[in-house]
């Protein structure tokens, strides 16, 4: 019996709790490295990290593009997203190393396949490498502030083992926003590359934004300093909108909002059609929607793989 496909907010859950703390564990070399102060251990566990990023953007990348294909699939047999949404198996990312699940992915959805090469080499061999450049210099001025602190306060504990410890919670931290926030960006890339596949965009040529609606959610409260993502939660336009320049997710570090592909028998029913130009629908509200200062200022499709994507 095929076991039910989740919706878009369980499945991205799955994704984003896969890892965080193993992800976490290949900080620490680098980390290591920047304390002994090590410019060929530095290389090392740099290149390390950015592999481990790289494999992780393109996983997520394929679960977006195989996501797209599925809900083409319902629209195809005449279902909705929400109608068909117990058709299909759920995809969880296995525990088994980067080339082990990346063949089980494609062997699931053997579309994919003609993509596959191309998409691996460019996240692995140009994105990921910036990414961990970034996350470098993060941990280094990080490093450099407890160094500073400690000796302001007249207790400099400078051993590598000293600094390790007491940099742990903030090393989980900071690795749990880089893993989920290029899971996201990677996640909602591949679903909108594989929107615009001819075939796919004709059946489904728009998107519906949505958030994780918990209390966790950034609402424009004090707490979430000045970003307001739930306001967009179920705004609808075509997948080329100009908008979803500034409203794709992620909208913020460990954003957790999402896009589904929306069927023309939907965007029918509910009055999104005019001919065959899709009618943009904006939830009550969403002039209040604000993301990150630096986010929301190139859809990510568009930001990794330029105007002409990957076909």
């Amino acid at each position: 019996m095929t076991r039910p496909l989740q919706s878009p907010e369980k499945e991205f859950r799955l994704l984003a709790a896969r890892g965080t703390d193993d992800f976490a564990r290949e900080f620490t070399p680098l980390l290591r490295a920047i304390i002994a102060e090590s410019p060929s251990e530095r290389d090392r566990a740099r290149a390390r990290l950015a592999r481990v990023i790289g494999q992780t953007m393109t996983l997520a990348d394929a679960y977006g593009r195989r996501r797209a294909l599925l809900e083409f699939d319902a629209a195809v047999s005449r279902l909705t997203p929400e109608d068909a949404a117990f058709r299909y198996e759920t995809p969880v990312v296995p525990n088994v190393p980067f080339s082990e699940a990346y063949a089980d992915i494609l062997r699931r959805e053997p579309r994919l396949a003609f993509t596959a090469e191309e998409v691996a080499k460019l996240y692995q061999e140009q994105h990921a490498f910036a990414l961990a450049k970034s996350a470098d210099l993060a941990l280094t001025n990080a490093v450099k502030g407890h160094v500073v602190k400690s000796i302001m306060e007249g207790t400099p504990s400078l051993s590598a083992s000293a600094i390790l410890r007491e940099m742990g919670d903030f090393t989980r931290s900071y690795a749990s926003t880089v893993y989920t926030t290029n899971l996201t960006t990677a996640y909602t890339a591949g679903r909108f590359q594989q929107a615009q596949e001819p075939g796919v965009r004709e059946m489904l040529p728009a998107m519906e934004r949505w958030s994780v609606t918990d209390s966790a959610v950034r609402q424009g409260r004090k707490e979430d300093h000045g970003e307001d993502h739930l306001s967009a939660h179920g705004l609808i336009a075509d997948t080329a909108d100009r908008i979803w320049q500034s409203h794709a997710p992620p909208s913020g570090y460990r954003c957790r909002c999402g896009v589904t592909l929306v069927p023309l028998p939907r965007l029918r029913r509910l009055g999104l059609m005019s001919g065959t130009t899709v009618l943009r629908y904006e939830p009550p509200g969403m002039g209040k929607f604000r993301a990150h200062a630096n986010f929301g200022r190139r859809r990510p499709d568009l930001a990794i793989f330029g105007g002409g994507g990957i076909a």
